[in-house]
C-alpha cells in the first residue's frame, strides 16, 4: 500500500528494471515475424503466445526473484520463485501474462475472475494467468491464439453467517457441489481473533515465503503482516499466498491484516454495486484461504481527490454493508488526507455505513494509532491500525530481505459484526397508483439476508414471494387474495444445488403455477415448477449452463400469455442471455441478447415482465449504473436497448431493478437507487414513461433504506412491491 499516487509512480518507475527481454529460446521471446511490426512471438513448453512487441519477456528460471507485476506490460516464463523481490508501494493492474508448467502452478479455485480483471486457462501442460485493466480482449485473444481456452469464472460464492447469538458458533464454508472439480475443499478456518493484534506489523506487495516468515518472526519487532488477498488492482503475483500458508503463518504466532484493492475513487461508476461486488469477491478470496466470519477485511483505496468524496463513501458503505452481511467485519485503508478525513467527517451521517476498524496511512514516523483527521472518540475501542512509514530500502531480518511498509496495529474486535439482514416489506399499489404504505412479512425478519427478494402475481389475485435466507436456502410464501400470509417455508430441493444461492426469480403462469429460477453456489442456474396445487418438481440444471451462464451474476424470469417463460441471465461476460422455456417445458437454449455489446456491458442486474400481448418488457442495469430497456415483441424480435427516462438522478448507480407487466398493458418499475431509496415509474401502453418517483417507505418514511426491490402485476390492475430493508 501507499499514502500517495505520486509514490506509487516512483516506485514503479525504479521498480521497472527488474523487467529484462531474454534472448530467443525455448520458453522465450522469438524475433517478430516479418510483415508483424507490432507484436513478436513468445514460445513456452511449446506453446506460442503472441504479444505486443513492447512486452518486456522475463524469464523466471534466469531471476527466480524477479517480481511478477501486473501493474506493467509485460510477459513472464515460469513459476515465480518464492522469495521475489518486490517494492511495498505497488498499486493496479494492466494487461500482463504469467505463463509457467501447470504442475507447478497453484491450484485454482476462482477461474477467470472479472471482478478481479483476470482471465486463466490451464491445459495440463501450461498454466496461464493473464490480468488487464480496459483491454480484456487482447489478453484473451493472446490466450486463445495459443491454443488454449480461457476457465469459467467459478466466483465461488460465500456461505451467509448464520444468525448469531452471544455463543453460537458461526457456520462453516458451503462447498461446492463434488461433481465441480474447479472448487476445491473449503480450507480449515483461522480464528477470527487472527485479526487481532497489538503491536507492530508490516504489510508487502506480495505474501513472504514460509521462510522468511519464519525469520522475521525470530529476529523482527514485527508480529502482524499485511497480505493482499484479491482485488482488481493487486498488482503482484502471490504465489506463496495459500490457505496452508494462512494456517502455517498463524500457526507460527503472526497475525493478518487481509486487504483487498479493487477499483480506486476516480474510476468508481455504480458504488453501490461496485461496493458490493467487491465486498463478495473479498469474501470468497477470505474463505479460499481460511478466513471465516468475524473477521476483518480491508479495503485499500488509495490518496483520492476532494471531488470523489461521494462516490467513495458510497462504495464504502455498500462495501460494509455487504461483509456484514456475510458475517465480516469491514475495514478500510487510505490516506489520512482523504479517506480517514471523510470518514471521520460523516460518522454520524445515516446516510453513510461506517467500517468497523481503520487503517490510516500517515507516514509521521509515530507508532501509534493516533492521526489528526480522526477524533480521539471515534474507532477509539481497538478499532485502528496505523501506516507510520514506507521505508525507501527494504528491511533485513534473518538473513531474508522483504520490502515493507511500517504499520502499528491495536485491533481487538471481539465479535462479529451485526447482521444487516432483516425482514421483508410488501406494500400495495392500488389500479388507483396510490401506495397506502408497507407493512413487514411475518417470519421474515432474523431469517433473510437483505440483498435478494423475488415476487410473482397468479390470476386468482394471489402472489407468491421468494427469499433467501442466511443459511443460503431458498424460503417460499404465499399472499392470499385476501392478504392472507402463509408465512415463509423452506422450498423443496434446498439442500444441494441452492446451498448458498445468491440470485433468484420467480414466474406465475396462466394455469396458476409458477416458475423459480436460482443460481447456485457453483454459478449455475437451476430451475423447478410449483404447481397449481402447490406441490413442486424438484430442481434441474437449466439447458444451456455450461457457457454463457456459467458464474451468472443475476437471473429473471417472466410468464407470458400462451403459458410460455421468458429467462434472463448476466453470463461471466457481463452480457445478457435470453432463452425461453415453451409452454410444453422445452427450452430454446441460450443465445446473447441482442444490443448487449454498448450499455449492457458487464451489466449488473436485469428483470423482465411479460405484457398480455406477448411481449415482454427487458430492464438492465449497466456499466455507468443507469437503467436500459428494451422490449422483445411477441414474434421473437428485439427493440435495442435505450436509456430509461429519468436516469441521472434516483437510478443513478441504481442497485436493483425490477418491473411487471398489468392487463391494460402498462408496466410498473421499481429501482433501489444509489441513495438507498426505492423509486418507481409507469411504462404506459403506449410506449410513454411516467417519471421516477421516490416510493413511500414502510410505516409512512420517506427514507427506505433498501438493498433489493422486486415488483409483481396483479389481474386488477394493483401491483405488490416487495422491499428488503439494508
Amino acid at each position: 500500500m501507499k499514502s500517495r499516487m505520486t509514490a506509487l509512480r516512483s516506485a514503479s518507475a525504479v521498480a521497472a528494471a527488474v523487467l529484462m527481454a531474454v534472448p530467443a529460446a525455448a520458453g522465450s521471446a522469438e524475433a517478430a515475424p516479418a510483415g508483424s511490426p507490432v507484436t513478436k512471438a513468445v514460445t513456452y513448453q511449446g506453446r506460442v503466445f503472441q504479444v505486443p512487441a513492447a512486452w518486456p519477456v522475463v524469464d523466471l528460471a534466469v531471476d527466480p526473484q524477479a517480481c511478477v507485476r501486473f501493474d506493467q506490460h509485460a510477459v513472464y516464463l515460469g513459476h515465480p520463485g518464492e522469495q521475489q523481490v518486490c517494492p511495498p508501494r505497488l498499486i493496479g493492474r494492466t494487461e500482463a501474462l504469467l505463463v509457467e508448467p501447470a504442475a507447478a502452478a497453484a491450484p485454482d479455485r476462482e477461474g477467470s475472475n472479472p471482478v478481479a480483471h483476470t482471465l486463466r486457462a490451464n491445459d495440463g501442460v501450461v498454466a496461464v494467468t493473464g490480468t488487464y485493466d480496459t483491454d480484456q480482449p487482447l489478453v484473451r485473444r493472446i490466450i486463445t491464439g495459443a491454443g488454449l481456452t480461457p476457465a469459467p469464472a467459478h466466483q465461488p460464492t460465500p456461505a451467509p453467517a448464520e444468525p448469531r447469538t452471544a455463543l453460537a458458533p458461526r457456520s462453516t464454508i458451503a462447498a461446492a457441489p463434488p461433481s465441480d472439480p474447479a472448487v476445491a475443499a473449503a480450507p480449515a478456518l483461522v480464528p477470527a481473533s487472527a485479526t487481532n493484534y497489538t503491536g507492530k506489523g508490516f504489510d508487502a506487495c506480495t505474501a513472504p515465503s514460509g521462510s522468511a516468515m519464519n525469520a522475521w518472526m525470530t529476529s523482527s519487532p514485527y508480529r502482524a503482516v499485511g497480505i493482499y488477498i484479491g482485488g482488481a488492482k493487486r498488482a503482484c503475483a502471490q504465489p506463496n499466498l495459500t490457505a496452508s500458508w494462512v494456517q502455517q503463518q498463524q500457526a507460527g504466532g503472526w497475525a493478518f491484516m487481509p486487504m483487498y484493492v479493487g477499483v480506486q475513487a476516480s474510476k468508481i461508476v455504480s458504488p453501490a454495486s461496485e461496493g458490493a461486488n467487491a465486498a463478495d469477491d473479498a469474501v470468497s478470496q477470505a474463505q479460499a484461504l481460511g478466513f471465516g466470519p468475524g473477521t476483518i477485511l480491508y479495503y485499500d483505496m488509495e490518496d483520492y481527490a476532494p471531488q470523489y468524496s461521494g462516490a467513495v463513501l458510497g462504495f464504502l458503505t455498500a462495501w460494509t454493508n455487504e461483509l456484514h452481511a456475510w458475517g465480516y467485519n469491514s475495514g478500510v485503508y487510505s490516506s489520512s488526507s482523504s479517506g480517514m478525513k471523510d470518514l471521520a467527517a460523516n460518522a454520524g451521517n445515516s446516510a453513510y455505513t461506517m467500517p468497523d476498524a481503520v487503517f490510516s496511512a500517515n507516514w509521521n514516523g509515530q507508532e501509534d494509532t493516533n492521526d489528526p483527521a480522526i477524533p480521539a472518540g471515534y474507532w477509539s475501542n481497538h478499532q485502528r491500525v496505523h501506516q507510520y512509514a514506507s521505508p525507501k530500502d527494504p528491511e533485513t531480518w534473518g538473513g531474508f530481505t522483504i520490502g515493507i511498509d511500517q504499520d502499528y496495529l491495536d485491533t481487538q474486535l471481539t465479535s462479529a459484526p451485526p447482521s444487516q439482514s432483516s425482514g421483508f416489506f410488501l406494500g400495495v399499489r392500488q389500479s388507483s397508483g396510490n401506495w397506502p404504505g408497507f407493512s413487514p412479512l411475518a417470519g421474515g425478519a432474523g431469517v433473510f439476508r437483505g440483498s435478494e427478494a423475488a415476487i410473482t402475481g397468479l390470476p386468482g389475485g394471489s402472489s407468491q414471494e421468494l427469499g433467501i435466507g442466511l443459511d443460503g436456502q431458498l424460503y417460499h410464501g404465499v399472499r392470499a387474495a385476501n392478504g392472507g400470509w402463509s408465512g415463509f417455508a423452506a422450498l423443496p430441493g434446498n439442500g444441494t444445488p441452492t446451498m448458498a444461492a445468491r440470485r433468484a426469480g420467480i414466474a406465475g403462469l396462466p394455469d396458476g403455477s409458477s416458475q423459480v429460477l436460482a443460481i447456485g453456489n457453483d454459478g449455475n442456474v437451476y430451475h423447478q415448477t410449483r404447481f397449481a396445487n402447490g406441490s413442486w418438481s424438484g430442481f434441474a440444471a437449466l439447458p444451456g449452463i455450461g457457457t454463457p451462464t456459467m458464474a451468472a451474476g443475476d437471473v429473471a424470469i417472466a410468464g407470458l400469455p400462451d403459458g410460455s417463460t421468458q429467462v434472463l441471465a448476466i453470463g461471466n461476460d457481463g452480457n445478457v442471455y435470453h432463452q425461453t422455456r415453451f409452454a410444453n417445458g422445452s427450452w430454446s437454449g441460450f443465445a446473447a441478447l441482442p444490443g448487449v455489446n454498448s450499455p449492457r456491458m458487464a451489466a449488473g442486474r436485469v428483470a423482465i415482465a411479460g405484457l398480455p400481448d406477448g411481449s415482454s418488457q427487458v430492464l438492465a442495469i449497466g456499466g455507468d449504473g443507469n437503467v436500459y430497456h428494451q422490449t422483445r415483441f411477441a414474434n421473437g424480435s428485439w427493440s435495442g436497448f435505450a436509456a430509461l427516462p429519468g436516469n441521472g438522478t434516483p437510478t443513478m448507480a441504481a442497485r436493483t431493478v425490477g418491473i411487471a407487466g398489468l392487463p391494460d398493458g402498462s408496466s410498473q418499475v421499481a429501482v433501489v437507487g444509489g441513495d438507498g431509496n426505492v423509486y418507481h415509474e409507469t411504462r404506459f401502453a403506449n410506449g410513454n414513461w411516467s417519471g421516477f418517483g421516490a416510493v413511500q417507505g414502510p410505516y409512512g418514511s420517506s427514507t427506505f433504506p433498501a438493498q433489493r426491490a422486486a415488483i409483481a402485476g396483479l389481474p386488477d390492475g394493483s401491483s405488490q412491491l416487495v422491499v428488503t430493508r439494508s
